[in-house]
């Protein structure tokens, strides 16, 4: 499949604190206020935006973000990041209305890996794939390029390590239990089974990855999907990679994370013996030698990656990879101050990197400064939060809530349907993820006037 769609799901951690950094809010109550507009506005607090992406509180009332489906990666990366601004407009709103009332709580967002207590959030990545051919096949030839591909787009961070703290490529590596499985937090695998296409269920199934990172660099974000993208491509047309079946995938996954050289001896399932750095160095040739319409950008990425570590010369990409970003950022302050990797100032620093108010966060703050770099334009993102990508069937689901929140009128949507939410309407199914002209929908928009009208507050968020 040469064109293929995909789509991110985040999780942010969420903290309320007083002033003095003491717990203001718990959780739930958190939660509960920052939501209070979304459940105002859709009577829910699982709605889907006008951008056709999904806000919503998931499990353990952490609020979570899901971009539309889209067959660009950079698009992928606007979603995420327009996702991101309705999430700091909805704290910046919760927040002003805390200091109206008197209250002593500030709410933050962080699109964070995991936290002081144990937890962790998910970036989930979800590929559309082909049903024909054994589904079953893919993990063996997919699984090493999903386990050590944290060595070019890791976010990066302090890990325990067997002589004390050390800085390693990602804190979500600790959090895999299982290779494939069909749960996602019981079991928390590198590929989730589960079959749930979100399309025509003869024709497509949903790979879904949660061993990835949220990353605040848009190029990680972006390279993690295009090369996924590209590897997924190459399994699709019948090639193969060299066999590098782990013989310890879970165990090694920690092992890699912990190996800034990604020059650590790993077994093989045959028998034989390589490296994280020579096992990514073999899918980036086996897609080189193959394709010749690989995105220049994605590969030259790829490559310098691999040879910032090949070389230990980490400024090739130190302004692009969140891995490469955090490690210059976290050993220049603590060689500055004198601290230890795992000191209090390090993990506020960790934190901090990961806030998405662009005033406060300390990736912002690089940005700005020219130390990390910033793709996207400021029109980009903001066209992403108003409209859905223009060639997926995103751009269907887009157009009908636009209209329908103009006009007042509820509408029920999800990934596969859209129905005018009144009694006797009849859902309309769109099963092709590629799908961008329906007549069915086209006439829907010119009957919806004839349905109730809706509550005036539908038309308050995007």
């Amino acid at each position: 499949m040469k064109r293929r769609v995909g789509g991110l799901e985040t999780e942010f951690g969420l903290l309320a604190v007083t002033a003095d950094g003491r717990q203001a809010l718990e959780p739930e109550a958190a939660a509960r206020e920052l939501f209070r507009p979304v459940v105002a506005w859709g009577r829910s607090s699982n709605v889907f935006l006008t951008n056709a992406g999904r806000l919503y509180l998931d499990v353990g009332s952490h609020p979570e973000y899901a971009t539309a489906e889209c067959d660009d990666p950079w698009d992928i990366v606007a979603q995420e990041r327009a996702g991101e601004r309705e999430l700091h407009a909805l704290v910046h709103e919760a927040n002003a209305r805390l200091k109206s009332d008197g209250r002593d709580a500030r709410i933050h967002l962080f699109k964070n890996n995991a936290d002081s207590q144990g937890n962790s959030f998910g970036s989930h990545e979800n590929y559309l794939v082909e049903r024909k051919g054994e589904f079953t096949r893919l993990p063996a030839l997919l699984l090493p390029f999903l386990i050590t591909r944290q060595i070019v787009t890791g976010a990066g961070g302090v890990l325990d390590g067997e002589g004390g703290p050390v800085f390693g490529f990602s804190l979500r590596a600790d959090h895999m239990w299982e290779t494939v499985s069909s749960a996602t937090t019981r079991a928390r695998p590198i590929i989730n089974t589960r079959d749930e296409p979100h399309g025509d269920p003869s024709r497509y199934r949903r790979l879904h990855v949660i061993s990835g990172d949220s990353t605040m660099s848009e190029v990680s974000t972006w390279l993690r999907f295009a090369m996924t993208f590209a590897v997924l491509r190459f399994i699709e047309d019948g090639h193969a990679f060299a066999d590098f079946e782990l013989a310890d995938p879970i165990s090694d996954i920690r092992r890699i994370a912990r190996d800034l050289t990604a020059s650590e001896p790993l077994q093989l399932k045959n028998g034989g013996v390589s490296t994280a750095l020579s096992i990514q160095r073999a899918y980036f040739s086996a897609l080189e030698r193959t394709y010749d319409d690989l995105d220049p950008r994605m590969m030259d990425t790829w490559d310098r990656g691999l040879r910032a570590l090949e070389t230990g010369n980490f400024s090739l990409v130190n302004r692009e990879l969140d891995w490469a970003i955090k490690h210059e950022l976290f050993t220049t302050v603590a060689d500055r101050r004198g601290l230890a990797l795992n000191a209090p100032e390090i993990q506020r620093l960790e934190l901090a990197y990961h806030d998405i108010d662009p005033d406060r966060g300390v990736f912002y703050a690089l940005e700005r400064r020219g130390l990390a770099t910033s793709v996207l334009s400021d029109e980009r993102i903001e066209a992403a939060r108003r409209v859905g990508p223009a060639t997926t069937r995103a751009h269907l689901r887009s157009r009908v809530l636009t209209l329908a929140r103009e006009k007042g009128i509820d509408v029920a949507v999800d990934w596969t349907t859209v129905r005018p939410n009144t009694p006797g309407a009849l859902p309309i199914t769109l099963l092709d993820p590629f799908e961008v002209e329906n007549p069915e929908i086209d006439r829907l928009l010119d009957s919806l006037d004839e349905y109730s009208s809706a509550p005036a507050e539908l038309k308050g968020l995007q």
